[in-house]
């Protein structure tokens, strides 16, 4: 099955190569063994996107089989289109999936499934629409703005971009969230988030034999204090601002916990339960701070070590913004940033897979898929197919240039997924992205500490394991 490769050969390619595992070679052909399953397994325990083969990289799907199921990776984009568009009905969130995010996130916007996922989809959308997120800029920006207030008081030499970013994007979801700077410790939530990642997060033996979601794990208990915390403190904000609400303070303060707690399903008028807004709202904090956090420190690595770029950006934010704090405005205009984000979210997409389950049987790419079977939708995998990308492993922001942008094939490039499941988020997070590289780049020039080796590492989200130690250079 040929696909449509994107080549410009008059835009020049920087062979250097980011870094990222190489996959491990696969027999074309070859039938996997229980050694084979053991290899992946143990790979996968350590770093998800380094079990795959080269073989997922080459074909338009990828067939395994394990106690009696049958698991699907999928990289033909008319085939993804078709599980998470045309017929999105029969692909519900995996088993796996669910294992993995459920215990913290419940039955939100993200894991739930039918009538359930609808209703909060329309009755949450308002949170989303254009003017609310354009209403957010400023409060974006001014995060970005006191974290470079502290970078100038300290004036420490070097600095964890990647935990900066964790705690930016966290300040930036506090302020529209809750309404307020961080009302929750930005070092506790950080904590927990990793002790959840890192436990829950991790591939096991039961999501590998694809047991019941029932099924205790070592994962799961070693999980429980994060989610211990999760609930008191963000079911406490959530009890404090109910009681606000009913004594007339405060519902028109527009930020995103007053907007969940009040809103009601435009269609039968229902509202969300204090467990809804608790799930939802934990969503919102987990997923939206932690997939920006990893977007945004992830571009500031491949500017540090792509300078051309970084010097291409640095001129359009003077021709631009010529000094001045950007505004959602300005988030249009600034197309090559775009570009880099683009681009950094094809080589690291924050959330590098996402699981289905056929509930009936279906044909994808011309197979037949039948009821039960797991279906595997990599990002990670997907954006670096060889043939859908020319040279998919280097760093070229000119893919996403006007008129090249185009020639994407719109499930090709899922970064925030597709379809109707698309994340509701996305605009927003495009935008405090923007607004917050913008920023920093006015300020500061970031390069990676001589020596330090980068790994991406992923569970639920793909992160540079052990973070990336930059040195900072303050911009005259």
């Amino acid at each position: 099955m040929s696909y449509s490769t994107l080549t410009d050969a008059a835009a020049p390619r920087d062979p250097k190569r980011p870094p990222a595992p190489i996959p491990p070679h696969e027999q074309p052909g070859s039938t996997p063994g229980l050694r084979d399953y053991w290899t992946f397994f143990l790979n996968a325990r350590r770093n998800l996107i380094s079990a795959f083969t080269d073989i997922a990289y080459e074909q338009p799907f990828v067939k395994r089989k394990l106690r009696g199921a049958e698991t699907w990776v999928v990289s033909e984009p008319e085939a993804i289109k078709r599980i998470l568009l045309d017929n999105a009905g029969n692909y519900v969130k995996s088993q796996q999936q669910k294992r993995r995010l459920e215990p913290a996130l419940g039955q939100s916007l993200l894991l739930a499934d039918g009538e359930a996922w609808r209703w909060q989809r329309r009755t949450t959308a308002p949170a989303f629409q254009h003017k609310k997120i354009v209403g957010f800029a400023p409060l974006m920006v001014a995060a970005a703005e006191d974290m470079l207030a502290r970078w100038d008081k300290e004036a420490l030499p070097e600095r964890n971009i990647a935990r900066e970013m964790m705690g930016l994007a966290y300040d930036v979801l506090s302020r529209t969230v809750f309404g307020r700077a961080a009302p929750l410790a930005a070092d506790r939530m950080g904590k927990a988030i990793d002790l959840y990642l890192d436990t829950a997060g991790r591939m096991d033996l039961a999501a590998m034999l694809n047991l019941p979601i029932w099924v205790p794990t070592l994962g799961r208990l070693r999980a429980r204090p994060a989610l211990n915390w999760f609930k008191a403190e963000i079911g406490g904000a959530i009890r404090e601002r109910r009681a606000e609400l009913a004594r007339g303070i405060g519902s028109d303060s527009g930020d995103l916990l007053t907007m969940l707690l009040t809103a009601t399903d435009p269609e039968t008028g229902r509202p969300m339960d204090d467990q809804l807004v608790y799930d939802n709202a934990l969503t919102f904090i987990v997923a939206g701070h932690e997939t920006t956090a990893n977007a945004l420190a992830w571009t500031l690595f491949l500017l540090s070590e792509f300078p051309w770029a970084e010097a291409r950006v640095s001129q359009e934010l003077a021709q631009v913004l010529g000094g001045r704090t950007p505004g959602a405005d300005d988030v249009a205009r600034l197309t090559y940033t775009r570009q880099v984000l683009d681009e950094a979210m094809r080589l690291y997409p924050p959330a590098p897979f996402a699981g289905r389950e056929a509930i009936e049987d279906d044909v994808l790419a011309g197979a037949p898929v039948k009821a039960g079977t797991q279906i595997l939708v990599s990002a990670y995998i997907l954006h670096r197919h060889r043939r859908l990308w020319e040279e998919p492993d280097l760093f070229d922001p000119e893919r996403f240039a006007p008129g090249r942008r185009e020639a994407i094939h719109r499930f090709a490039y899922i970064p925030f997924s597709a379809g109707p499941r698309i994340c509701i988020g996305m605009a927003f997070a495009i935008q405090e992205a923007i607004l917050l590289l913008a920023t920093i780049l006015q300020r500061y020039r970031l390069t990676l500490r001589p020596g330090h080796v980068v790994e991406p590492h992923a569970t639920i989200t793909l992160r540079p394991r052990g973070g990336l130690p930059m040195k900072l250079e303050r911009r005259q």
